[in-house]
Formats: C-alpha cells, sequence, structure tokens
C-alpha cells in the first residue's frame, strides 16, 4: 500500500504541475485577448492628458477627468504598426507640439506602451504568472518532501530540492514585481518584470550572498583547523578551494556588472545574455550544493525503521595494528547502537562488515571490523564477512552477494559516517538495492571539507546530466534576453 500511495502521490504532483502549466497559457491568451485594443497610459509628472491628441487615425485618445495624467489609447480593428501621440498644447506664441514616446500595435490589437513596456492585459498576465509560479513553488516544496520521505537516496530528490530553492526566491520577487504593478501602476512597468526575468540567475546571486557569506566563512573556519591538525594536503585544502570559487564568482559578477553599463540595444542584448549565462551556471551549481547539504542532513537525522535483518558497516583506512581507526570506529559503534536499540523489540541484526585490504593494511579492513565487534560482545555467528571490496559500490554489490547467500528477503541498513550517507544511499540504489542508512559523528572540523569531497562525488557521478540542465537553462536566459524588450 506504501508503494502504491507513494506512486499516486507522485503521479498526481506531476498532473498538478503540467495542469497549471496549461491552464496559465490558457488564462494569460484571455487576459490579452480581452484586453486588446485598449492600453491605459500613465504621463509623467509635469504631462497633463488633456494635451495629447494621436497622430493617426486609427489610434483614439480618451483622457480621464479624475486623473489628470492618465489616458486611455485605443485602437482600431484595422490599425496597425507604430504610432507616436503629439503633445499639442497653447503658449503665449502659439501652439507647441511634441511627439510622445510611440505606442505599438501588433497583430490581434495588443497595444504596446514602447516607452515603458506595458502592454494591453499586462496587469492580469503578472497577476497569473504569480499565480502560476506560487503554484509551481508549492508543487515543488510538496514533492521534495515527499521524495525525502520515500525516495531520499534518489538523484531527482536532490534537483527537486534545487529547483525548489529557486522556485521560491523566483516567486517571491515575481509576485513583489506584480503587487506593484497592480497597485502602483504610475511608478511601476512591464520593463521591471522584463529586468527581473532578463536578471533571474544574478538576482539569484546577489539576494543569496548574505547565506554564501556564512557559508565561506565558516567552511573557511572549519578547514583551517582541519590543516593545522591534519596537515596539508590536496584532499584537506578542497574547502578552500570552494571558497576562493565561490568569492571568485560573486567577483566576477560584479566586474560583468560594471564593464558595460550603456551601449546599443544589440550589445546591451549580447552583455545580459553573457551575464545570464554566467550566473546561471553558478546558481545551478549553489542550488545543487544546497540541496545536497539539506539532503544530508535529513539523511542523517531521519530515524530508520527497527526491522532490519542486516546491517552493512562500510569500512576505511584502519591502523598500522590492524585496529580501526577513529573514523571507521565511529561507523561500527554506530551500528552497535541502532543494533542495541532494535533488539529492544526482540530483533536481532546480522552485522556485514565490508572493505578489503589495501597495499598497506595489515589485514582486511572487514576482518579489522570483525575483531572490534567480537570485542564489544557480538558472537561470530552474527557476523557476515566481506572482505574483497575496494570502493562503496563494491561495498554494497560484494555484501549483497555474501547476504544473498544465507538470506532470500533481507532488509537492509548500511552504517557510514554522517558525510558520506547521502552519496552511499545513492550508490545503493543505481544498484537497485533498497536500504536505508545510519551515520556516525565526526570531529566537526573533519565534516565540511569532508561533505565538499562527497559532493563533488555527486556531481562527476552524473556529469553529463548536469550538463544537459546547464546547457537548457543558461540556453533559456540567453533566449529570454535576446527576444524581452530593453
Amino acid at each position: 500500500m506504501r508503494e502504491i500511495d507513494r506512486r499516486r502521490s507522485f503521479r498526481a504532483l506531476t498532473a498538478a504541475s503540467v495542469a497549471a502549466s496549461v491552464l496559465f497559457f490558457i488564462a494569460a491568451a484571455i487576459c490579452i485577448f480581452v484586453s486588446a485594443g485598449s492600453l491605459d497610459i500613465y504621463l509623467p509628472e509635469s504631462e497633463e492628458a488633456r494635451y495629447f491628441v494621436p497622430e493617426t487615425e486609427g489610434v483614439n485618445v480618451t483622457v480621464h477627468p479624475d486623473e489628470p495624467r492618465l489616458l486611455t489609447v485605443t485602437a482600431d480593428s484595422g490599425a496597425r504598426g507604430k504610432f507616436f501621440i503629439n503633445n499639442t498644447r497653447e503658449t503665449g506664441v502659439g501652439f507647441i507640439q511634441t511627439a510622445f514616446e510611440y505606442v505599438e500595435v501588433l497583430p490581434g490589437g495588443i497595444i504596446v506602451n514602447k516607452s515603458n513596456g506595458n502592454f494591453s492585459g499586462c496587469e492580469a498576465v503578472c497577476l497569473i504568472t504569480s499565480i502560476y509560479l506560487t503554484l509551481m513553488t508549492v508543487i515543488f516544496v510538496v514533492s521534495f518532501i515527499l521524495r525525502c520521505r520515500y525516495e531520499l537516496f534518489s538523484y531527482s530528490t536532490l534537483y527537486y530540492g534545487g529547483m525548489m530553492l529557486f522556485f521560491t526566491v523566483f516567486a517571491v520577487n515575481t509576485v513583489k514585481c506584480s503587487v506593484d504593478l497592480l497597485y502602483r501602476p504610475e511608478f511601476s512597468f512591464m520593463n521591471n518584470v522584463y529586468g527581473w526575468l532578463k536578471n533571474a540567475s544574478s538576482a539569484f546571486m546577489y539576494i543569496t550572498l548574505p547565506f554564501m557569506a556564512l557559508f565561506v566563512l565558516a567552511l573557511g573556519i572549519s578547514n583551517i583547523v582541519l590543516i593545522r591538525r591534519e596537515g596539508k594536503s590536496f584532499v584537506n585544502m578542497l574547502g578552500m578551494i570552494l571558497c576562493v570559487l565561490i568569492a571568485g564568482g560573486y567577483a566576477g559578477l560584479l566586474l560583468l556588472d560594471r564593464s558595460l553599463a550603456m551601449g546599443s540595444e544589440q550589445e546591451m542584448r549580447v552583455y545580459g545574455a553573457v551575464e545570464s549565462s554566467y550566473a546561471t551556471v553558478f546558481i545551478y551549481l549553489e542550488v545543487m550544493l544546497m540541496s545536497a547539504m539539506l539532503c544530508g542532513l535529513i539523511s542523517v537525522k531521519k530515524k530508520p525503521s527497527p526491522d532490519r535483518t542486516h546491517i552493512i558497516i562500510l569500512g576505511c583506512a584502519i591502523a598500522d595494528d590492524g585496529t580501526p581507526l577513529p573514523l571507521l570506529r565511529g561507523r561500527i559503534d554506530r551500528a552497535l547502537a541502532f543494533a542495541a536499540e532494535q533488539e529492544k523489540s526482540g530483533r536481532k541484526v546480522i552485522f556485514v562488515p565490508s572493505g578489503g585490504q589495501g597495499s598497506d593494511e595489515v589485514i582486511s579492513e572487514a576482518e579489522s571490523m570483525k575483531n572490534y565487534l567480537i570485542s564489544k560482545g557480538i558472537p561470530e555467528e552474527r557476523i557476515l564477512l566481506e572482505n574483497k571490496s575496494a570502493s562503496t559500490q563494491e561495498n554494497m554489490t560484494f555484501s549483497i552477494e555474501k547476504i544473498g547467500e544465507v538470506c532470500s528477503d533481507p532488509k537492509l541498513i548500511f552504517s557510514t559516517s554522517g558525510y558520506h550517507v547521502l552519496r552511499s544511499g545513492m550508490i545503493t540504489r543505481s544498484l537497485g538495492i533498497e536500504a536505508e542508512g545510519i551515520g556516525s559523528k565526526t570531529k566537526w572540523y573533519f565534516w565540511p571539507n569532508a561533505f565538499i569531497r562527497e559532493f563533488i562525488g555527486l556531481l562527476a557521478s552524473k556529469w553529463k546530466q548536469h550538463i544537459f540542465w546547464l546547457v537548457l537553462f543558461g540556453g533559456s536566459f540567453v533566449v529570454i534576453n535576446l527576444i524581452i524588450p530593453l
């Protein structure tokens, strides 16, 4: 029943997102069609609507008696093209006539104010867009929560987390632009909305700057402590490298912002496309990192069901005398703690220490763990040794083969370090193995750098997918910058 409910929930959310998208386009088209042929224009404070008259037949101007700065432009069904509206007023020396920014009548009777980008029905379209983006954000949030509950170790959960974060910020800012356009029409223009759409990626970077600054500060401090206590090595400096890359990413955005403030329309479009592409790559990696951190935290905090038959303990380096080092000992102790908790309900678990023998190790990691388990009072008949593996993937594959020889329907859980639970779970799922995970605690200064290493591993494992999404999102913002009005 749980599997059926899960599939129904995911199908319902997918159907809701498709239905919302279809309804959005239909509603937007209807609003534009109904509003076609008419557009309200607010004039600058120094101008009055009663002085403005159309230059060409087919375009009419109506002055609002209660609002001296508001005029309504209407177009006949046959009017097409660009039209100027003249500002004609009498002075002491006669009539003075100046041309106001032109309006453009598009096919279908849609009138566009070329000075600020407003068009027939733009207020309703913005309101519908805000509702749509808010609804999609809710769908992404609910999908992420359900996936964390049922498919935490699915790579799609990571994507949903990233999309949830981006859509949340995107929706909030779009709603703000729409509210301004609806309630402050004399000050707000579609150009503001266009600007937000074109610069959504760079705006996201600026909005998340405080969070990223705190992240860089915390990561830098932990990495300095790690290097002082564990020594310098490339692996131990990954955190510092990431800090430099993040700081450099923001510095690059600032340089792009200042490099080309003005120019021709074509130059501004190309500049916007370059900046958006740059920012899109950055925020894609940023939201994936945020999502991975969130999923990693949930994977460690999630309480597994106490009905496991076997617990796989993932190996790592051992001491020169063959005893587990603190990192490995933490994994074994976490497995022992889970087993003790489960035994309160009368269910005993079989321990499966997994890890081969490295070239510089006196015994295999599995044998080292077995000796430690026996020293903690675990009888040998409750230990199933797997001593051939040399990677997490082999840990899982070879352990399943061993377990399959003695149990036809195992319920699995694996024990590893806290920072390693998420990637281990994803590797396990990719092999078609259903298993829950538990994580041991590590030193506070060791965890961030180790998790960065895990995150790099997650990206590398699906690098083709990431390239695809980067090209898709980056290309979308390039198109937006090339076609949306300046």
